[in-house]
């Protein structure tokens, strides 16, 4: 994976990032945001993707890097995995929007170069940057809004669960755009400062961006194979709120039910859950609506699951967010830690939940449950496991 706390792709060096609470939300770099009220995104560094071709796409640079990544830390070589057995899941919101901004700026300069920039810009140009021989089998992309990374993950698991594949590389990617930016801006859904989730004093999410992938087997063959196995999907569920085009259900109805749906297909009852990693954006009413999802999903235990939200530290990063939160609570099942929800201040009484506030919390992780929610009341919910 690559994020802001990673340039390098290193994973470790995410997770040191994300337990300390060291957030990379800043200034915006990418483009001059001086005309908006709010100015601040969390971002990599566009020389850090950048490479021999000068109009090559932030985020298709960003999923090869992840993508590449995931193969290398699984030990999936060419040719291990049947090519029409083994497939792709990309989840995104954006895919090549930065390619389409580019080219809307300056049509007709340069034939060459509109001709790349429009093959970049459809959702499905991410997902056919990353097919290659051997992975001739479903090769998907997934666009729910900020539930995307997580359908992927889920769908991913649904082709293996079916026998419809052996091996499947499955996560999200989106980048920070202008086009984004002043979308939220103009829905009042941006923070002007800091991203402070569950807080009483919260003021909106950050944009954020970044790529996850992961490789998802059946556990006898990545034995097989000596693959290092960080835990395993025990559930997966998704649901519309079918209410509002942009506003969360008020009662998180379809949030709730993709969690129970996960529990269920996990065959785990609630108080089995031993942490949450939230979709928790930060905005006044998704962490409302989200706290009430949670105590319909989880009754009474809702009180007492730690639940964080990374988005404090790592902005927003639409189709990515899921697949990084995935990538999060696999490694608090490997390590039993919890990571914080950072730059908490003040509790709100209508967020009466464990948030994780400002400090990593040791706890011995089994089971956890990944949320996430989107515009159109797109939900999706993991259930992950520990190997053990």
């Amino acid at each position: 994976m690559i994020s802001p706390l990673n340039t390098d792709g290193e994973t470790e060096r995410f997770w040191a990032a994300l337990r300390s609470g060291e957030t990379a939300v800043r200034e915006v770099r990418s483009f001059d945001a001086s005309a908006y009220s709010c100015r601040v995104a969390a971002e990599i560094p566009r020389e850090v993707l950048s490479c021999e071709d000068p109009w090559a796409d932030p985020a298709m640079r960003m999923a090869r890097i992840a993508f590449d990544r995931a193969l290398r830390d699984a030990r999936l070589l060419p040719g291990e995995v049947d090519p029409v057995r083994a497939g792709i899941v990309v989840g995104t919101v954006l895919g090549g929007i930065l390619s389409g901004e580019r080219y809307l700026r300056s049509a007709g300069a340069d034939p060459v170069r509109d001709r790349t920039l429009l093959r970049q810009y459809p959702l499905r140009a991410v997902a056919a940057v990353l097919a290659r021989p051997g992975f001739s089998g479903p090769v998907l992309t997934v666009s729910t809004a900020c539930a995307s990374g997580t359908d992927a993950i889920g769908i991913a698991f649904r082709n293996l669960l079916d026998g419809r594949a052996d091996a499947m590389v499955a996560g999200g990617v989106d980048a920070v755009s202008e086009f984004s930016f002043s979308g939220f801006c103009a829905l009042n859904a941006l923070t002007p400062g800091v991203v402070r989730p569950f807080s009483r004093d919260r003021s909106g999410l950050a944009p954020g961006e970044g790529a996850a992938f992961l490789v998802l087997e059946r556990e006898k063959a990545a034995m097989r194979r000596g693959a290092r196995i960080l835990g395993r999907v025990a559930g997966y569920s998704s649901a519309a709120d079918a209410t509002h085009l942009t506003a969360p259900h008020r009662d998180g109805r379809g949030l709730s039910d993709a969690a129970t749906g996960a529990l269920r297909e996990g065959e785990t009852a609630a108080s089995e859950v031993d942490y949450v990693n939230a979709h928790g954006t930060g905005t006044l009413y998704n962490d409302w609506m989200e706290t009430k999802a949670l105590k319909t999903a989880l009754g009474a235990h809702a009180a007492d699951v730690p639940v964080s939200s990374i988005k404090a530290v790592l902005g927003h990063a639409f189709g990515a967010a899921g697949a990084m939160e995935a990538v999060a609570c696999l490694l608090s099942i490997r390590d039993g830690v919890v990571p914080p929800t950072a730059n908490f201040r003040e509790p709100d009484p209508d967020c009466d939940i464990d948030c994780v506030p400002n400090r990593e919390r040791r706890v011995k992780v089994r089971t956890a449950l990944s949320l996430s929610a989107g515009f159109g009341g797109q939900n999706a919910a993991l259930l992950l496991r520990g190997d053990g």
